[in-house]
């Protein structure tokens, strides 16, 4: 299954030190195939030039990112607009840390998996 990862979950692997792409694909009962796209790359390169532990964080989820298969949006709107747009739009599906971003794809009937600081996972839609 393809899945959009947003900077909040790269974070969040980062900060766990878990495998939170396994945990979803456990609650999902199938293998994902994570995607990021070019604002989530920028996104993490802008917090990365922070000197503080969310930019030494930043730097590492970039690290993880740029290994992954990566969606060019061809938009300029935020990273979470281009999410949401790609996902309503591509039929996938995206996975996040990031509670009001989880809202809004719920409310757009998108498909997402949210997973808390706890490293609980909830799927929606």
């Amino acid at each position: 299954m393809l899945a959009l990862i947003d900077t909040s979950l790269l974070l969040l692997l980062v900060e766990s030190g878990r495998d939170v792409l396994r945990l979803v694909e456990e609650k999902v009962g199938e293998p994902v195939t994570p995607l990021v796209t070019d604002f989530v790359i920028e996104e993490l390169k802008r917090l990365s030039s922070r000197a503080d532990r969310r930019g030494r964080n930043a730097k590492l989820a970039l690290e993880i990112a740029e290994e992954m298969r990566r969606v060019e949006t061809g938009v300029v709107v935020g990273a979470d607009d281009a999410l949401l747009k790609l996902a309503s739009k591509g039929g996938y599906m995206v996975v996040t840390g990031d509670s009001g971003l989880q809202k809004r794809l719920r409310r757009l009937g998108v498909r997402c998996v949210y997973v808390s600081r706890r490293l609980e996972v909830h799927i929606s839609a």
